[in-house]
């Protein structure tokens, strides 16, 4: 039993030498326990997050290449593991998942309904409303950025080209879909309510879509599929969340109040937290005489951004709080809401390494020491 908790305990070592941290818990060790056997553990240890051929993976190892492209793929098949398919098997890239990857996020995308995900969904539930929300949402920088409806927008000739959705579907080479993570753990966990919101809106782009297509947890669809699933996802109120960099995004996500990762603290938490969402550079706008005090607006608003007085018929907004979604404008039934520029441009990291350099000084890490001990540093 010791040497097993050493060989977990090992591995969350090396979960920690990435940006999300998991912090200490019981409920860490018996996720990891009910996910990952000593054996994989002791085998995962030694991976490195920077992608490797098998063939540099085989001679760092002392594996033999088919016997480890075997391992590798299994373990890319449940997450453990991202692989990126070359021209041939002997030109794919692997690397370590992070432990945010490898259990909220991969194993729900492909809808499963069986007794190991209805065992698995309380411990990471758990787990992320005690100790990991902090470590997600308590910085600046957000792993996602909300993007308007955008017919909301108020002039259209102002929309910025990396917040138009139709622009940035452009963009993008390869599509694919998934079934919500978040929602999907959420409806496995007998501690919650069904989601009421629809489940197949969690879309991933270029190389990721293509793991997701590949391991059998994504479709493939066309941009204008995408596009119309979209509109679907503003009728139902969903916000639109993209990964928060304006080049290499992947993810774009249809999030609910209720049980999005990054909604789901701030809605949770009294008084202003301005975070959830990096939010856009626009911000809801009302015309009072269009407005009949309906208080639709207020329902529908994903963090609470709007308070209705029912009895004055009155409503409270407060700026602080407000994601630049859209959610509210777009389902207003009078057309009284839309979405004005902000004053002042939100700084969005430019790139992937823009972002995780932003992620590395928030958290105060030193660069150099995060990287000592990766395997192929």
């Amino acid at each position: 039993m010791a040497k097993n908790i050493d060989s977990y305990q090992k591995l969350i070592e090396r979960y920690k030498r990435t940006l999300l941290s998991p912090p200490d818990s019981e409920t860490l060790l018996r996720m990891i326990e009910y996910h990952i056997t000593p054996e994989e553990a002791d085998f995962l240890v030694r991976l490195s997050y920077s992608p490797s051929t098998p063939r540099k993976l085989s001679k760092r190892l002392g594996v033999p290449v088919e016997e480890l492209m075997e391992k590798l793929d299994i373990f890319a098949k449940r997450g453990l593991v991202f692989r990126k398919k070359g021209e041939t098997p002997n030109k794919n890239l692997y690397r370590l998942s992070d432990m945010f990857f490898s259990f909220y996020r991969m194993p729900w995308w492909a809808g499963k309904d069986d007794q190991y995900h209805r065992d698995l969904a309380p411990l990471v539930n758990q787990y992320y409303i005690n100790k990991m929300a902090g470590e997600l949402t308590g910085y600046h920088t957000q792993g996602l950025r909300s993007v308007p409806v955008n017919q909301t927008v108020e002039d259209p000739r102002t929309i910025i080209p990396y917040e138009d959705i139709v622009n940035l579907m452009d963009e993008m080479e390869y599509y694919s879909v998934s079934n919500c993570a978040c929602r999907q753990r959420h409806n496995m966990d007998p501690n919650f309510e069904e989601s009421k919101y629809p489940l197949h809106v969690c879309f991933h782009f270029n190389d990721l879509g293509r793991y997701c297509d590949d391991i059998g947890v994504g479709t493939n669809v066309s941009k204008e599929e995408v596009l119309e699933m979209l509109k679907n996802c503003a009728d139902a109120g969903l916000v639109h969340g993209l990964s928060n960099q304006i080049s290499e995004a992947d993810t774009l996500c249809n999030c609910d109040p209720d049980y999005c990762l990054f909604l789901e603290p701030i809605v949770k938490m009294p008084g202003i937290v301005p975070r959830g969402h990096q939010h856009s550079n626009y911000i809801r706008e009302i015309d009072e005489e269009k407005c009949v005090k309906c208080g639709l607006c207020a329902k529908k608003c994903p963090i609470h951004a709007i308070e209705f007085i029912k009895e004055e018929k009155k409503l409270n907004f407060t700026p602080e709080r407000c994601l630049g979604c859209g959610v509210c404008a777009h389902l207003c039934p009078k057309d009284a809401i839309s979405m004005k520029k902000r004053d002042e441009d939100v700084d969005v990291p430019k790139d992937l390494m823009d972002f995780v350099m932003r992620l590395i000084k928030e958290r105060g890490i030193d660069f150099a020491t995060w990287t000592k001990n990766d395997p192929d540093k």
